[in-house]
């Protein structure tokens, strides 16, 4: 299932998403307190969305994802920025750094997607060193994106597989959750539930948008044409569900769990 997802994500254009989710990094990097110096590891970086707020801040970022192509976006958009960053083509379920590495790590809608989430948790506390921070942004799983993946998800045929399938993404976005998958090995933990926002000119064209960036248009390839219009139109109408907007425009009003814990 990694490889599978492996291949989907590189096939992926998913910068155009994370340039509309750069605030969410910011704020977990200042949460998180990543200082001058610090050895930092952003895990299923993607883009590179919060391996970049952790350098503007003056970290020693590594950014690890195992796509290569995210990750020479995440590259190039450092030089741009004149940003020191070096990348590592890993899988979050098997790092390739030793014990107690880095200062701080971090995941920004990341790591929640590893199929075994256990194993992934086990990598984070790995790496960060005793009295190190984690910090992690998930979507929570009764918000309008958990919503609309378990409506993707419940669309889609089951992959081939051995065994139950993985655990939701989305229970990363409960506390309960996370205390339990990190266990004694982090000395404190704390969330808070945040909102973002995104922005377009209908619900209709932020569907869209989402099908055009997201591995949606992998997947929605399966699909026959009258059921994936049947199906955009369900996820048009969940967006729709959650806009604040009164003048005719889109603006998604969107909880996810921000969660800082210390390694003991």
């Amino acid at each position: 299932m990694t490889e599978r997802l492996r291949q989907v994500w590189e096939a992926t254009d998913y910068h155009a998403v994370a340039a509309r989710e750069m605030l969410v990094s910011e704020l977990l990097a200042r949460e998180v307190d990543v200082h001058w110096g610090d050895r930092v590891l952003d895990v299923a970086a993607g883009t590179g969305n919060t391996a970049l707020a952790a350098a503007r801040r003056g970290g020693r970022v590594t950014a690890s994802d195992f796509s290569a192509a995210q990750l020479r976006v995440a590259e190039q958009r450092a030089a741009v920025d004149g940003l020191e960053l070096e990348v590592e083509v890993a899988d979050a379920q098997a790092l390739p750094f030793a014990d107690d590495s880095f200062d701080v790590v971090l995941s920004s809608f990341g790591v929640m997607y590893a199929p075994d989430q256990q194993r992934a948790a086990d990598e984070l506390t790995r790496v960060c060193r005793p009295g190190g921070r984690i910090g992690l942004v998930s979507w929570v799983p009764d918000g309008r994106a958990g919503r609309v993946q378990a409506l993707v998800g419940a669309h889609l045929p089951a992959p081939p597989q051995a065994g139950p399938p993985p655990p939701a993404p989305t229970l990363w976005g409960t506390e309960e959750h996370c205390r339990g998958l990190f266990g004694a090995r982090v000395s404190s933990l704390r969330s808070t539930v945040l909102t973002h926002e995104f922005c377009a000119a209908s619900a209709e064209a932020y569907a869209s948008f989402l099908h055009r960036h997201l591995p949606w248009q992998v997947l929605f390839a399966t699909l026959e044409p009258t059921a994936l219009r049947s199906l955009l139109t369900a996820i048009a109408d969940e967006w729709e569900r959650g806009n604040r907007a009164t003048d005719g425009t889109f603006v998604g009003c969107i909880p996810y769990l921000q969660l800082v814990a210390t390694v003991a």
